[in-house]
């Protein structure tokens, strides 16, 4: 079978974003990913609210146990921590339907390649990530004092490739271990460290107000679109093997 056109009337293209629709329908019915996510991200958010002592610019520094760090280092870390477990939760529901259900053998019997599987699960749980940030975001914006210009966003993109690229490899293999909510962040804690601290590093450089192209000039930079590219031919090359 080719992968770029099948039986049926639709190619690669439209029976992974068929799938991928399949996903979204059923959360829109069910809304057992994402309505967690977005708590959990609103209590982290409130929690940080009432518990930093001096808010009012980027630059302000904090007294921690292991030293001192500005206000937008402590508010680009707690972003995107909360990104992080909050992701976790919604890629652990990535194959829960098809798990209950068990039809994770009847999902492998479509006529697709597995790329296009790993690829409409990839999609779903990116529209999540995005969902969560585009809550998440403009309330820190609101509660303290970031910007978020399009330098940001362009980060905050980059890093949702890698992290749903690991992501949903990783649970597609914990979704087939009895102890599937403990597997998936052992897994994928360690691999996704990289991406993350490049993540804290830019986006608190934007936060203070560095130009967008000093950033992106920066080595943090160069380090997050390396692992990106990794982590997405990684997910593509090994889903099949991980999946069956």
């Amino acid at each position: 079978m080719s992968a770029v056109s099948a039986p049926g009337g639709r190619g690669w293209a439209g029976k992974t974003l068929l799938l991928a629709r399949k996903d979204l329908v059923i959360e829109v019915r069910g809304r057992d990913t994402l309505p967690p996510m977005l708590v959990f991200s609103l209590a982290v958010t409130l929690l940080l609210a009432f518990t930093l002592p001096d808010t009012s610019r980027p630059s302000t520094r904090i007294v921690l146990p292991a030293g001192t760090a500005s206000v937008a280092d402590v508010l680009a870390g707690f972003i995107w921590v909360t990104v992080l477990f909050a992701g976790l939760v919604g890629f652990a529901r990535s194959f829960e339907v098809e798990r209950h259900e068990g039809a994770i053998d009847a999902l492998l019997l479509v006529p697709l390649d597995r790329s296009g599987l790993y690829l409409a699960k990839a999609m779903t749980n990116l529209a999540f990530i995005v969902a969560v940030e585009l809550f998440l975001f403009p309330v820190f914006a609101v509660l303290f004092p970031i910007g978020l210009g399009a330098g940001v966003v362009a980060i905050v993109l980059l890093v949702d490739v890698g992290f749903v690229a690991i992501g949903t490899l990783f649970a597609a293999l914990a979704a087939q271990t009895r102890s599937r909510e403990l597997m998936l962040p052992v897994l994928a804690f360690p691999v996704l460290v990289p991406v993350f601290i490049a993540a804290v590093e830019l986006t608190s450089d934007l936060f203070l107000g560095r130009p967008t192209r000093a950033v992106v000039s920066a080595g943090w930079f160069g380090i997050l679109l390396a692992f990106d590219l990794i982590y997405v031919v990684v997910g593509a090359l090994t889903f099949e093997f991980v999946i069956e």
